[in-house]
């Protein structure tokens, strides 16, 4: 018995100009509702007194964290350490800098993450706040982020996973357009593309119907198709089951560990330790566990053939996160706590004691 295996169709746009690239994407939706849910949290720690910062400067705090730390920092890191490429590249369609090419994604996890350290340093500094306190509270609520962010990926059809026969299995049009790549990992060999496009040119009813979509599909044959797949062309779809390869959906199995789980496991290591740092370095240490688990269900990005076995970046990036996180995490476990904190964690025991009606 052959599975019918869910083709993912599902269309990376919210809103769509004119089909073009520009719009609003899901993906940058995620990061809106991910930013939007992060400041309802931080506004309930600096109710809780948890988070030591007037509660006038907290929009602030979250705005400069996410546009400069998130935002930018996870632009740069996907550059430096994915695509320095981008970097160089001046090239059409508009805004022409390959950095400012947000339309066509490249966002890096580990730049975000130096990004959001570096942002949070400096607007401790400026404001004459705690560092370590801010950025525990970060990292309290920074899975939640990173949860959607990789719902986003499975709906863009990207970082997919390796090929699986599995009932849960997914096959990804975008496969097409943005093949694996790992070199040992199979994919549509360029046969199976060519017949494709010219099953679909002689046969599908919609390309004697519509001449601008016919242009289209002699332009750029690839990306029409999947274009074509999104808008339920039935035709294309019945053509891609049959040469698509069935794929672990790693994205959401990427969202379950370094999202929800790694959450959950920070958020009640913060509230169980009132000591800053201590929820920092459970964060800087799950999280590359998280990574390198989930790494080994997606096809990896840019891997390096090292003693043997081909390893992806995200990998690579990982390992010395996790020692480096696993060094201060003992760190802060163990330093003494200043006076304080000492105080800071007696109020928030004491404002959890309070009757509803004082508070």
């Amino acid at each position: 018995m052959i599975l019918a295996y869910y083709i993912q169709t599902l269309n990376p746009f919210i809103w769509q100009w004119d089909d073009t690239s520009y719009g609003i994407h899901w993906y940058g939706m995620a990061y809106l509702t991910g930013f939007v849910i992060a400041y309802l949290l931080m506004r309930k720690f600096v109710r809780d007194r948890r988070m030591r910062m007037p509660p006038e400067k907290l929009m602030d705090f979250v705005l400069f964290v996410a546009i400069f730390g998130v935002l930018v920092g996870g632009r740069l890191g996907s550059a430096l350490f994915y695509d320095p490429h981008m970097l160089i590249d001046f090239s059409p369609p508009f805004p022409y800098w390959g950095l400012l090419k947000l339309q066509f994604g490249g966002m890096s996890a580990h730049g975000g993450i130096l990004g959001v350290l570096i942002t949070i340093w400096l607007f401790a500094r400026w404001n004459k706040l705690t560092f370590l306190n801010l950025v525990d509270c970060s990292a309290m609520v920074a899975p939640i982020g990173i949860a959607f962010g990789r719902i986003a990926n499975f709906i863009n059809g990207e970082l997919y996973g390796h090929i699986w026969h599995g009932a849960l299995a997914v096959q990804f049009p975008t496969e097409l357009t943005m093949p694996p790549s790992s070199p040992a990992e199979p994919t549509v060999s360029a046969d199976q593309v060519n017949q494709l496009i010219q099953n679909v040119l002689a046969n599908d009813p919609v390309m004697q119907q519509s001449p601008s979509v016919m242009h289209a599909m002699l332009t750029n044959p690839t990306a029409e198709i999947v274009n074509l797949a999104r808008h339920q062309d039935q035709y294309v779809i019945a053509q891609l089951r049959e040469i698509l390869p069935p794929r672990i959906p790693s994205q959401l199995i990427e969202a379950s560990l370094e999202g929800v789980l790694l959450f959950v496991l920070c958020y009640l290591i913060g509230r169980r330790w009132n000591k800053d740092g201590v929820a920092t370095g459970a964060f800087a240490t799950l999280y590359p566990i998280m990574r390198i688990i989930g790494e080994q269900f997606r096809v990896g990005d840019h891997p390096q053939m090292i003693f043997g076995f081909w390893i992806s970046r995200g990998v690579l990036y990982s390992i010395p996160m996790f020692f480096l996180g696993l060094a201060f995490w003992i760190w802060a476990i163990r330093r003494r706590v200043p006076v304080s904190e000492i105080v800071s964690a007696a109020r928030i025991q004491n404002h959890k004691t309070e009757s509803p009606k004082n508070l």
